[in-house]
């Protein structure tokens, strides 16, 4: 490695201006999509002046504003930085003499300007209300009355409210016998949607169970049913989406398709078919929709299983379409072995990208932005259960 000689080391020093370093805080500039940057230095005259007068001579008057087409920063050069224990350089090297001259550079930490047009909103309301006290005619005067009545009037509405809110008791509220009984309801339905969990997991692995997903009579049906594909060619069959097709195929494709591991993906391939095709289906009655063309013993179960309940009808609602995701999810991490590829499983699916990570976080889903995949956690699910599905609580007087 070349090494160089350090030639000169220019400092801080009053009238010089070095380069800056903008930290900015809570937000950085998008140079990609705001293009018009500028930036400038200033000085805050009101500052400067107060330093002449002996008033806050320790706070920099130095100003650094950056705007862009939406937004406006600002910063005071070297304010609360520590500089005597920390200074950060640049270094310039000269390619034909190869020495190297260092540059210290001066910190700015940049906040949005919005800071200090709130700042200036209610200091300009104040003054205004002086000047109308000072200055202001028999109109005026009226009109800071109301101004500062209404004031009070929100000032004695916000204890009225407040004072309410103590004697408030839910106690009163949780004893409602039709409350409770609709949020026994609402649990019970949001208990319905998710699927079973194994209570003797110990492992991220053995959290979900196929035959605790998929009735064990359904189990033997579907392993005769996926046995019958061995007859077919491979590139002959077609599932709901491209996903379930590979999967089938890459079992018939293997040395032995018949083996304990090839059987189980056929089985559960055939299951999220007939979801899939739950999902993708138009219409609220689900008697005349075929959602299996492979076994109709799968499509009578998909209806019964999944439709809404308390229902007299099959009928298809956001209830039936959050259960067949939830179920659809569990399945897949089952295929996965815990682990899925976001773009894969997303593929075939009519919800967003974001709804998708909503419903495998509340089956125990943790997303990995990094690698783009889900990961099933044993703890997950808990918390996002309440928060993506149930409503807020409300209280119902009694009558």
């Amino acid at each position: 490695m070349q090494t160089s000689q350090i030639s000169d080391i220019v400092q801080v020093e009053p009238g010089r201006d070095n380069p800056i370093l903008l930290n900015f805080q809570n937000a950085e500039m998008s140079f990609k999509k705001d293009r018009r940057i500028q930036s400038f230095r200033a000085v805050d005259v009101n500052r400067e002046a107060a330093a002449k007068t002996g008033d806050d001579s320790e706070k920099s008057s130095r100003m650094v504003v950056v705007g862009c087409d939406q937004q406006v920063y600002r910063g005071y050069v070297g304010e609360g930085l520590p500089t005597e224990l920390m200074r950060s350089y640049v270094a310039i090297r000269n390619r034909k003499s190869g020495k190297m001259r260092l540059i210290q550079l001066e910190e700015c930490t940049m906040l949005n300007a919005c800071y200090d047009d709130n700042k200036n909103k209610f200091r300009e309301e104040d003054h205004s209300k002086t000047a109308m006290r000072k200055f202001g005619g028999k109109v005026a005067m009226q009109a800071l009355e109301r101004i500062e009545r209404a004031d009070a009037n929100i000032d004695v509405a916000n204890e009225s409210i407040q004072s309410m809110m103590e004697k408030y008791d839910e106690s009163q509220f949780l004893d409602d016998s039709e409350f409770t009984k609709s949020r026994v309801e609402g649990e019970l339905i949001l208990a319905s949607m998710k699927p079973p969990r194994n209570p003797d997991a110990k492992t991220a692995a053995d959290l979900y169970v196929l035959d605790q997903l998929i009735p064990k009579s359904l189990l033997v049906h579907l392993k005769q049913v996926g046995l019958g594909f061995l007859e077919k060619e491979p590139d002959t069959l077609e599932l709901a989406n491209v996903y379930l097709t590979n999967k089938v195929k890459s079992v018939l494709q293997c040395k032995e398709p018949d083996s304990k591991q090839g059987i189980e993906t056929l089985q559960i391939s055939l299951f999220m078919d007939a979801l899939v095709r739950l999902l993708s289906s138009k219409g609220r009655l689900l008697r005349k929709q075929e959602l299996s063309p492979f076994s109709k013993q799968l499509d009578k179960e998909i209806k019964q299983s999944f439709s809404q309940i308390n229902s007299h009808e099959l009928t298809k609602t956001r209830y039936t379409e959050h259960k067949a995701l939830t179920y659809y999810l569990a399945l897949a991490f089952i295929l996965e072995n815990g682990t899925i590829d976001v773009e894969q499983i997303h593929n075939g699916l009519t919800i967003s990208k974001v709804e998708l990570l909503k419903f495998a976080a509340f089956i125990g889903g943790s997303y990995n932005s990094t690698k783009n995949c889900l990961v099933l956690r044993l703890g997950g699910g808990a918390d996002a259960a309440s928060g993506t599905f149930m409503a807020k609580r409300r209280f119902v007087r009694r009558k």
